[in-house]
């Protein structure tokens, strides 16, 4: 899956669970990716991090899916579209 797209929508902040919320979409020509993803709320968060987590687990929900864990597919991403830190 060579990844040309991601997005983020409906982030949410649940208080009570002190998790932040969000559907992270991985789109290639071929298909759309839509990754229910929750990440540690943090305070102390410097402005972008929020998004980076969202991605992290996003990569690591899309890297446990039969496909690409056996090999059958690869993941690859566009130039500059994945951040160094995710």
């Amino acid at each position: 899956m060579h990844v040309t797209d991601i997005q983020i929508t409906n982030p949410t902040y649940r208080q009570t669970l002190g998790e932040l919320t969000a559907v992270v979409s991985l789109s290639s020509d071929a298909r759309d990716v839509q990754l229910l993803c929750n990440v540690p709320a943090r305070a102390e968060r410097r402005e972008g991090e929020g998004r980076l987590a969202l991605i992290h687990e996003a990569l690591r929900q899309i890297s446990r899916m039969p496909e690409i864990r056996t090999g059958r597919e690869e993941l690859s991403f566009a130039p500059g579209l994945v951040p160094a830190q995710a």
